[in-house]
């Protein structure tokens, strides 16, 4: 058994450090910092080598790992590595979105940088020279990003588009913010800014000559791949048509309900006039004084209530640049990374004022307030989970990031404020059904673009008509899921797991059930698929 346990652990140790080698990035995001110089390689030659390490590492796995020999801590682990090899190495080998995808590589190149930027790991002169490596690398890295794209669907296209108009205006701040700190270095900086801009104008001039004229393709994953991610990432027992009939029965029933309660609270205004009441300010620099307001008086309720264990990693807001605002229209959370000496998340606003205001964010209608959002993002939500999950476990379980468990967490954690008294007043109220009505509405639209039963069209006018969303941002919102086929559907299925192992721990537990223990269980394991977090869940809380 022991030399089990050895096995298994140097086979997960393997597959942390040899893929945030070959994903440096990602190695950025976790913190740590010996390729953050780097992109990776992206090339047709890069993906295979990838692919293949992967095939050995998965048959050298199954090989020498005996299942039932290990704990169930280790289960749990070893059940999570073969997901992340089965799911990459199908995602490389099978569904090969990165030949298809060109926001892909513009992502990675921001991010690339974005990361340095923002994060204060180091001070400004260590992380200098790793800044401006990326931005070095950038032209050659989109080129050889580029030459691999094929049949791009058109949507993708128009996406992609979008990004590289915010791109360059980003590198550009960058480029000046270092020569302002460093200017004895101007000619290194000055260049390096310059060929980064350089090769988003290059990429943005092959999107236009080469890959719009000759758009093709389909952004749907099809059933079979969207039921694989389902059941492999996931591990979700349901196929993507019984997720989308769950999604509209939730969608139907938080219709209804918002209705009955705008006619209880005021039956002399409709919903949309009540939630005016909790609109964000429009005024230049308010919109992020309210909501770190709200994010401070969130963590000393969550600590007061004894809602959640209190993790001291601290929460920063700051403006998303254009690019990410093509992305998201809404809030962004960077969650604090793993392995850095001093982590800290990062709630990313869009801006609000003049000029920097999206069409799709002119168009959106303030779904809910800055204390819905605080207890949503933040406390007890998005952040307070994520500080927690960088302190758990293996360093394999530390990089996990679950999208059905965190979004889920996010929204249960909201509901749970408001049903606390966090949030007292009546458009806050209507606020978070609109929200859990968003959920269940992108768990619909997920699904169905993915599975091949919705257009582009069709979906956005489901989150239109039936969710609630701004014409606008109901179109934006839909060409943003086909970027990511099975990760909208975590915040209505995620909060629905939360809640069913909640009740069970009533059940089991009896009188001996406590709110502050049970939330400590479930979030000691990390950022889990629900499915895995049950396994530790009951030892943890003395459950036979």
């Amino acid at each position: 058994m022991l030399e089990t346990v050895r096995t298994f652990t140097a086979l997960s140790e393997e597959f942390v450090e040899e893929s945030l080698r070959l994903w440096p990035v990602e190695a950025t995001a976790a913190g740590i910092h010996d390729y953050d110089h780097l992109l990776p390689d992206d090339t047709p030659d890069g993906f295979r080598a990838r692919s293949a390490w992967l095939r050995d590492l998965e048959q050298r796995l199954a090989a020498s790992v005996t299942w039932e020999e290990l704990s169930t801590e280790h289960r749990v682990d070893y059940a999570l590595l073969r997901s992340r090899i089965s799911v990459l190495r199908a995602e490389l080998e099978e569904i090969r979105t990165h030949a298809r995808d060109p926001v892909a590589c513009l992502r990675t190149a921001l991010d690339g940088v974005a990361l340095l930027v923002t994060r204060p790991f180091a001070p400004l002169e260590e992380r200098r020279e790793a800044i401006i490596g990326r931005l070095m690398a950038i032209p050659e890295y989109l080129a050889a990003a580029g030459a691999g794209l094929e049949q791009v669907p058109a949507t993708w296209v128009e996406l992609a588009l979008e990004v590289t108009d915010g791109g360059p205006s980003f590198l550009n701040d960058v480029a000046h913010a270092l020569l302002r700190a460093f200017p004895n270095d101007a000619e290194r900086i000055e260049h390096a800014g310059v060929r980064a801009v350089a090769g988003f104008i290059a990429f943005r001039e092959t999107l236009e000559r080469d890959l719009g004229p000759c758009a093709s393709g389909d952004f749907a994953l099809g059933e079979r791949w969207l039921d694989f991610r389902i059941e492999r990432e996931h591990l979700l027992p349901l196929k993507n048509a019984a997720l989308e009939q769950l999604g509209r029965g939730h969608v139907t029933r938080l219709r209804r309900l918002l209705e009955q309660e705008a006619l209880r609270l005021d039956p002399h205004r409709s919903w949309r006039e009540q939630i005016e009441e909790a609109r964000w300010p429009a005024e230049p620099g308010a919109r992020r004084v309210a909501l770190a307001a709200e994010l401070e008086r969130a963590r000393a309720f969550v600590a007061e209530r004894q809602l959640v264990p209190v993790p001291e990693v601290p929460l920063a807001v700051a403006e998303a640049g254009a690019w990410q605002r093509s992305l998201r229209a809404g809030l962004a959370y960077l969650s604090p990374a793993p392995f850095d000496l001093e982590p800290a998340g990062v709630l990313l606003a869009p801006a609000l004022d003049g000029a920097r205001r999206s069409t799709a964010q002119a168009a959106s209608p303030a779904r809910t307030g800055p204390a819905l959002a605080a207890a949503r993002e933040g406390w007890p939500g998005r952040h307070l989970q994520g500080a927690l999950a960088i302190h758990c476990g293996s360093r394999l379980r530390r990089l996990a990031g679950n999208s059905v468990f965190a979004d889920g967490w996010a929204l249960y954690a909201e509901e749970s404020m408001a049903e606390e008294g966090f949030c007292p007043a009546p458009a806050d109220r209507l606020g978070l059904i609109l929200d859990l009505l968003a959920g269940a509405g992108r768990a619909v639209a997920d699904v169905g673009l993915h599975g091949g039963r919705m257009s582009l069209a069709a979906a956005a006018g489901y989150l239109a008509d039936e969710a609630l969303f701004g014409r606008a941002e109901a179109l934006a919102e839909a060409k943003r899921l086909t970027l990511a086929p099975a990760q909208a559907l975590g915040g209505l299925v995620g909060r629905l797991q939360i809640i069913e192992l909640r009740e069970e721990a009533k059940r089991r537990l009896g009188a001996r059930y406590d709110r502050l223990d049970f939330h400590a269980a479930l979030l000691a394991s990390g950022t889990l698929p629900p499915a895995l977090i049950g396994e530790e869940l009951w030892e943890r809380l003395g459950v036979d």
